[in-house]
Order: structure tokens, then C-alpha cells, then sequence
């Protein structure tokens, strides 16, 4: 079996990035701001690792706004008005 093929297969534990954005973005649309650690506390089916990954990748496009302060990250919606 090719590294290919191996790298391509579904994985039973897998769960779609997709669908974990959205249900950040209905968090956010709730509470238009969030800490990563409560985040993290709210998403129990996903590991710390799934839940970054995908709040990254809001972020990057720009779907959220991610600040730090210190250590602690902070989620907030895209229509939050600082």
C-alpha cells in the first residue's frame, strides 16, 4: 500500500474540520466573545489540537478575531464591535 493511499483513507476517529467551524461560529454567535480554555471545556468531543486547528483557521480567513494576552487566547465574532 502506497504512502498515498495510507495518507487518503478515512479514518474512523476523523471528524470534519468543516463542521467543527461551524459549531464555533454558532458559539461565537451566542456569545460574540470566548477564552480558548472555555471553548475547549464547551467542545468535549474534540481534542484541544481539532478545536486550534480550526479557530486558526477562522482566523486566518478571517471569520474570527483571535487575540492573546499573556497566555490566554481570546475568540471573538467577526460582527463584535470592540
Amino acid at each position: 500500500m502506497s504512502i498515498h493511499a495510507l495518507l487518503d483513507a478515512p479514518s474512523l476517529g476523523r471528524i470534519e474540520t468543516g463542521s467543527l467551524e461551524s459549531i464555533i461560529l454558532g458559539h461565537l454567535e451566542e456569545q460574540s466573545v470566548i477564552g480558548l480554555d472555555a471553548l475547549v471545556i464547551l467542545l468535549p468531543d474534540y481534542s484541544w489540537n481539532q478545536i486550534f486547528h480550526a479557530v486558526d483557521r477562522l482566523a486566518r480567513c478571517g471569520g474570527i478575531t483571535l487575540r492573546r494576552h499573556r497566555s490566554e487566547y481570546t475568540l471573538f465574532s467577526a460582527h463584535y464591535v470592540a
